[in-house]
Formats: C-alpha cells, structure tokens, sequence
C-alpha cells in the first residue's frame, strides 16, 4: 500500500434518491455513477436531508462498483437547525456517517429523534419518512435543535468513529458571523465550535479557520464541495484531499487541516514535479554466504514522506543500505557495512512519470543519503566536517593555479641550477663561476703578456693580440649560429613530420602547409660563411705578423712567443666572456629571488579568495531565489536562521615548525632543559601568524641567529650553509613555497557558529543538528532525501522543535525516506507512508499503508503497530489529536 496519496472528495453531493430539489430527471443509477467517475472523484459524501432514503447507500455503491469505478462512499445527512442565523435564515448543519454504516442503521438511530416543524402541525414528529407522511409535514418545513441532534447522535454513535459534523458559514443557512452584533457572533460561535470540518467555498473560508479564532476554537478543514442535485452540477466543485479513501482518512484531515486538503487545483504537491523513487524490487540476498535475505516483493513507496519502522534487526537500516549500495558515487562513511543486494532493483520517477531502473552494479544518480554513523563520523572531526561544509556550498577541493605552481617549481629549480653554478670548483677547487677567480685569471694573463713584452715586439704582440681577440669573439659568435641552425632543425623538423600526417588526412578541408624556415637558416649561414672569411683574413694577417718579427730581425722563439700570446688572451677573453655570464646568472638569480617573493603574494591571494568563496558561498544561500516560491524561500531561511558559515585561514604552527625542523641542520636547534628544539626554532623564524609566514616568503627581515646583530631575510638565512644538511637550503625552500607541501600546515577552513557557539563549544549532537540542517539547506529540493534513524545523533529539542515541521514543509518539494524509532517523527510528521520491517527466519519482508488503514480499534492496523513498536507511540496519537480537539474515547 503506497499510503495517503492526494485524490478528489466531494463530502456533499446528492444522488437521484434526494428528497428535495431533486432536478436528476430520468438519471439512472448507473449514468449516475459513470458522471462521478468522468469527474475524476474518489470519494463521494452521498447527501440526503435528515435521513437517507431506503437502501440509499447500499444502490450508488452497487451502482459504482457495477460500473467497475473504484469510488468510496461515505453517507451526508443534511439538517436545517431551529437557531437562526443573522438574517434570520435557519442554520444548515451535516452530519458525515463512517462506511461501516449502513443505511438502515443510519435510519433507525435517526427515526428515534423528535424534529419540530415550521407550519406549527401538533402531535410528536420523528426524523423518518413514515412520520412525516402521517403529519403530512414536508421534509423541508422541518428543522431541529443542534444540541439535541448532538446529543441523540451520541447516544447511539460514537463521535470520530462512526460520525463527524460539519457546519456551513455561507450561502443560505450559513452560521458566518456578523462581526459587529453581538448575539449573532455568539450563535456562530457555538456553531463553530459544533462542527468537525466546515463546508466552505473560497480561499477566504480557508485561511478564516486554519486561524486559532479564539482559544477555544482551533483550525479546522474546510471542504469545497458541488452541492449537486443535478448532474450537469457533479464535479464542478470539489476537495483535493491527502488520505486514504476512508472514514478514518476524514478523521486524519481533521488532524491535519492544513496541509492534507486543498480546495484549488494549483496547489504544490500537483504542480511542483519532484523526482522519487517510486518502488523497490525485493529479491535475493545480501550478503555472501549468508541465509539472510528478501522475500521477492515489489514495495511501493510514497513521493512525500516514508517512515521505515520495526524492531531490533528486522531489516530497517539495512533497506537503505541496500539502496546506498546501488549507488557507488555517493559518499560513504568509513566502516560502513557492504551490502551486495543483488536483486534489489530500484525505479526512480523523474517527476513527470518517465522512469529510470536502477538495476546495474554502478548507478549514477545525485540524491540526499545519510546512514547510520555518517553525523558522528563528520562532525567528531572539525578538518572533515569543513571539507563536507565546502562540498555542501558547492565548493570544490581549491587546486592552486597550476601555471603558478609550474612556475613555481621551475623557479625553485633555476634556483638550484644557479647555487650549484656557483659552487661549480675546477680540479684545484678553485670555485670558476666567481667573479674575483675571474678576474684574478684576467690580471695574471695580463701580467703575463707584460713578461713576453719589450719595446721592440710591444707593437706587433699588441697587434697580434688584437687580432687573436677578435678571432675568439668571431668564433663564439659562430657557435652561436651553428648552435642555432641545429635547434632549428631538431625542434621545426619533428613538427613539419606531424603536419604532414595532418596533411594526408581524408577529414582535412583547409591546407596546412609546413613551418618555413629557410630565411632564417639562410640568414644565419651568410653570417656563418662572412665570419669565415673574417677569420681566414684574420689569421693570414697574424701569419704576416710572424713575418714581421723575422723582417725586423727580432732575436726570440717568435712561434712560442706567439702561441703565449695566443692562449693568455684566450684565458682573458674567456674569463671576461663568463663574467658576463655570471652577470647574468647573477641578474637572473635577483629575478629568481623576487618571483619567490610574487608568487608568495599570489599564494596569499589565493588563501584570501578561498575564505571569500567560503563567505561569498553562504552569503548566496542566504539570498532570495527567483526560481523558489516564498515557502520554499522562507523554508531554507528559517533552516539556516541559527546557522552562520564564514572561511579561516588555518595555519597549524606546531606542524609548520615540526616540517620546518626537517629541513635544518637539527644541531643547531638542539634543545636544552629549559628549551626544547621547536621553542628555540620559534625564536630563530619568530613566525606566530599567517601574516608571519608571508612575511618570511616574502623576504622580509624576520630571522634572528646568534651570529648577526640584525635580523636577516630568508635569502640571507639560506646562504648560512652551517644551518643546513647537504641539500637542506633546497628542502627548506619547497617547503615553504611547493603548494602540496605549504598545504600540510596552511589551509583555509569553513568555520561554523551555531547558536552563536563555534565547534569547539558545541556537542556532538550539535555539531550533527548543524550538519543536517545545512545538508537540507544546501540541497533542500528535489531529489530524494534519505535518513537513517536521525535520534541516533540529534538534539531531541530539535527533533521536536525543528525537525518535526521542517519534515512536514520539506516533503512536499521531495521524497522524504526516514528509518526510526521516535515515534514524534512518524506521527506528528504526518508521515504518509509507514512501512513496517518484519524478519522471519532471515527472510525480511515489508508492510506498507498510512495511519488511517484499517479501523482503529484493529489489531493489525498501522496505527496499532505504531503503538507497539514505537515507544510513546500511543501518547503520540494522543498528543496530535488533542491539539485539535479529537481525542474520544474509542
């Protein structure tokens, strides 16, 4: 049984069998019966005036059922009462009778009752057909006394179980006070307080009394109906009504008058489209080489709210376990048990009757779950709770800009290639990528061209010199060509490869044609061929220079003079070529050195725009939505009303020191008695803040060491090769500026205050109240919401107080699937649907209706079941009834 669904009731509505303004003509039963079904009704209140005629009820049921209609009856005696109203029209009273009632019996209690007539005929008048005939008083000349009808009925009926009255505050005989005179509002307020329900026909009548209306008057259902006493009028009025077709569905609309009728066709529940999981297809087993399993069953389930209930290991949680178990891709507590329900199949409609089957190993589908264990599991640990907290807001693992963090690396990485440059020793150990053993390379060889100079060669060694300089000069610039052609052909040539493929492909519409470097190539190799020539000319001149020794008849070995000549300016222009190249590399480690310092700045914005995505993300919950009606607006407003959500950068500085210490020599920080490594690393680095922490990115002055007066920079501090293993300098960097490393000690939290308390100072159960209250906030409409025995680890206040009604508001706009044993959630949620757990022999099977099923004094009825399984569940019942007055002795 799928529970309480939304169908039409007409409570007043008279069939060819009325005694008065009967205008049916010729109908038939059977034209009868097919009008009320062409109307769509499901429930009609068959009405006559104070009683009905012979076997009334017993004819339009044969009639429907005849007809094959599937249309519940339930008889309406109408009653015109003695005290007037304020026009001094007499008062319309009805009494709805309960389907286990016959006609005859109806008949008989009433044909007991005395009844007064307005023509003033003497002699006693009793509400039957056979009296009024004998006094040859017309059923409409007769009027009664309310509280003696009240009084006769509950003599013989019981009130709630075998009938309801209902009054009519408009149109003739309407009890619709006039506020301004007194005795008429008196009278119409005993009236108000006689009736059941009311027979209205406007959203005024509605909203008049769903109000308190006094202390003593509480809101009560009204009901539009047609009133037909003819057939033409069948179906033009009528009741949307949430219940099963039954007396004792009536008897739960009294309970809830507000939320299970509607007397307009646009109402919520009929417009808005939700998906739901419209059954569950039960077979198998569930776990392997275990006897435990379903009984094959198809288990229909309600599109608003299911309450799942039994005892201790009848299948309950393990139902929803076996329906997460469908669903691989939704998040899952640690430790939760493995279902392998292999015959469970589950249908999802998608809210406009097209239908999904769930039946494979690995479904997709986005929907609310929350098992056992998954509340305390989140909310025992704040680091998990504020990444469920950024997944709820929508907001994903934060990555840091990737063209950053290349950029980052590949600096760190230049840094590296730039202290090993520097460091680089020749096999004397003499450190060559230093300016001053540079320099002391150009002074020697200078000093020792002066040795191979006199007055009479100084002119052709200084000429030779010149040109062995620009001959080095002509060569370095030739290898750069060359070396140039080369790159050119490795990197163009692999590319011209792979658009040819581009080229001979059939899908080609527009031609690709090769890279063309030929300008280039035949640029550089005229400059290649001309440098040549230079250098032929170059060296055929110092050839006429060793002519010119023997010609002036200088006495020296004037070849090995030359070759002197030659390497000492070779080494002079060498070494004056690499202190330009230390000059760039040393340019280039500045750079380095401030791109450390840029990107810290941009890692710090980054943190910023993370907690304002946080701040912005609530904000924007927090905002009207265009797409929401006003309930559903104020619905998530009033969820987050105790809730405030706002980002925090967290810098963890006992693990920021403890990572820090790794990368330092650890016997420069070595304890003492009085103070241990990390406090003496703390007063070195003298970091105590975020703001700190860039501050030491960012180069500035913060590091204090024994052995300077000032405090230095990081860049200085890394120069300090006593404080560092031997690859310490390159692991304190990554540490400090790789994002997966700066992320083990610097990240940025959703924090959370709710009821003003942050989650330090709040319970578990607290702390699980939040996370729900914002899991419904976040994702409060459409798919389906599913929970398994949320008193488990919520606030009992909350269950009561918040999420009792929220339960009630939320299930219209999704299905609302709860497994429980508060009895508060079932009941006073109005749950439309209970379904109850049985376990057998290991064999689980499910029992499904409302809580109007079945009479309530039944055994096997839902609401006794209720009472047995669930503690306090009868006080419940009673509690629920008694706020609208119905609580009766049974």
């Amino acid at each position: 049984m799928i529970g309480s669904t939304w169908n039409k009731w007409d409570l007043h509505i008279h069939s060819p069998f009325t005694h008065q303004n009967n205008q049916f003509g010729a109908a038939s039963l059977d034209e009868y019966a097919n009008k009320l079904n062409e109307s769509g009704l499901s429930l009609v209140g068959i009405t006559n005036y104070f009683f009905f005629a012979d076997n009334e009820l017993e004819q339009v049921r044969e009639a429907i059922q005849q007809n094959g209609f599937n249309i519940k009856v339930l008889g309406n005696l109408e009653f015109r009462i003695s005290q007037p109203n304020k026009d001094s029209e007499f008062i319309n009273i009805h009494c709805v009778f309960a389907e286990h009632l016959s006609t005859a019996q109806i008949n008989d209690v009433m044909s007991k009752l005395r009844v007064k007539n307005t023509t003033l005929t003497h002699g006693a008048i009793y509400c039957e057909q056979a009296s009024l005939k004998h006094h040859a008083v017309k059923v409409e000349e007769v009027i009664i006394d309310y509280a003696e009808l009240e009084e006769h009925l509950s003599q013989n009926f019981k009130r709630g179980i075998d009938y309801f009255m209902v009054v009519c505050p408009n149109g003739y005989g309407g009890f619709r006070p006039d506020i301004k005179e007194g005795r008429s509002l008196a009278l119409a307020k005993e009236i108000d307080k006689f009736g059941d329900l009311i027979f209205g026909t406007t959203e005024n009548d509605r909203a008049f009394f769903l109000s308190s209306r006094g202390s003593n008057l509480p809101p009560k259902p009204v009901f539009s109906c047609s009133d037909a006493h003819a057939m033409q009028d069948i179906g033009t009025l009528y009741s949307w009504v949430k219940a099963r077709r039954t007396f004792e569905g009536l008897r739960q609309v009294l309970i809830e008058p507000e939320e299970r009728i509607q007397i307009v066709d646009d109402f919520v529940e009929r417009s808005f489209q939700k998906p739901y999981f419209k059954s569950i297809s039960l077979n198998g087993t569930l776990f392997p080489s275990q006897t435990l399993q379903f009984k094959t069953a198809t288990l229909l389930l309600n599109k608003n709210m299911v309450a799942i209930i039994g005892g201790r290991g009848t299948g309950k949680s393990i139902l929803l376990d076996s329906i997460r178990s469908k669903f691989p891709n939704t998040p899952t507590t640690p430790g939760l048990r493995t279902v392998e329900a292999g015959g469970l199949t589950i249908t999802l409609n998608q809210g406009d009757d097209s239908e999904i089957l769930f039946n494979q190993p690995a479904n997709v589908y986005s929907y609310l779950h929350v098992s056992q264990g998954d509340i305390q599991h989140i909310s025992q640990k704040p680091d998990e709770l504020s990444n469920e907290i950024k997944r709820m807001l929508g907001l994903h693992d934060a990555t840091f800009d990737q063209t950053q963090t290349q950029f980052i690396q590949d600096c760190l990485a230049k840094y590296r290639a730039y202290i090993d440059y520097r460091n680089t020793t020749d096999s004397q150990g003499n450190r060559i990528n230093n300016e001053s053993h540079q320099q002391n390379v150009i002074n020697y060889n200078i000093e020792l061209i002066k040795t191979l100079t006199n007055p009479q060669n100084k002119g052709l060694i200084e000429q030779y010199q010149r040109n062995v300089q620009s001959i080095n000069q002509f060569n370095q610039f030739v290898n750069q060509c060359s070396q140039t052609l080369h790159n050119i052909k490795i990197s163009i040539d692999p590319l011209n490869a792979s658009i040819s493929k581009i080229s001979t492909n059939p899908q080609l519409t527009t031609p690709v044609p090769n890279v063309d470097y030929s300008a280039t190539v035949v640029a550089l190799q005229s400059n290649i061929d001309l440098l040549s020539q230079n250098l032929a000319a170059l060296a055929k001149e110092n050839e006429t220079i060793t002519e010119e020794f023997k010609k002036q008849g200088i006495n020296q070995d004037i070849s090995s003079l030359l070759n002197k000549v030659n390497e000492c300016q070779t080494q002079i222009d060498a070494a004056n070529n690499k202190l330009k190249e230390i000059k760039e590399k040393n340019d280039q480690y500045f750079t380095l050195v401030n791109d450390r310092k840029i990107f810290a700045q941009q890692y710090q914005a980054f943190q910023n725009n993370q907690k304002h995505a946080i701040d912005s993300a609530f904000n924007k919950l927090n905002q009207h939505q265009d797409t929401w009606n006003q309930e559903q607006n104020q619905l998530v407003q009033d969820i987050l009303t105790d809730i405030n959500i706002y980002g925090s950068q967290s810098f963890n500085l006992k693990a920021f020191y403890s990572g820090l210490l790794n990368c330092l020599n650890g016997g420069k920080f070595r304890g003492t008695a009085n103070q241990p490594p990390l406090d003496k690393l703390k007063q070195t680095f003298n970091i105590h803040s975020i703001d700190d922490f860039f501050k030491l990115l960012m180069n500035e002055i913060i590091i204090e060491i024994p052995e300077s007066d000032t405090p230095i920079s990081l860049e200085d501090f890394c120069w300090r090769d006593e404080y560092f293993n031997q690859v310490g300098r390159f692991e304190l960097l990554e540490y400090l500026y790789k994002p997966h490393r700066v992320q083990t000690y610097l990240h940025v939290n959703a924090e959370f205050k709710y009821k003003d308390k942050t989650v330090d100072k709040l319970s578990v159960g607290q702390r699980g109240t939040f996370y729900v209250c914002l899991k419904l906030a976040t994702d409060p409409f459409g798919s389906p919401f599913i929970f398994d025995q949320p008193e488990d680890d919520l606030d009992n206040d909350f269950i009561m107080k918040q999420l009792v009604p929220l339960f009630r508001r939320i299930k219209k706009y999704r299905q609302v699937i709860i497994v429980t044993h508060n009895a508060n959630l079932v009941v006073n949620s109005d749950a439309e649907q209970i379904v109850i757990a049985n376990n057998e022999s290991e064999v689980l099977s499910y029992q499904s209706g409302a809580v109007e099923d079945g009479p309530i004094s039944s055994a096997n009825s839902i609401r006794t079941r209720v009472c047995e399984i669930l503690e306090g569940g009868g006080y419940a019942f009673e509690q629920r009834e008694r706020k609208y007055g119905l609580t009766m002795n049974r």
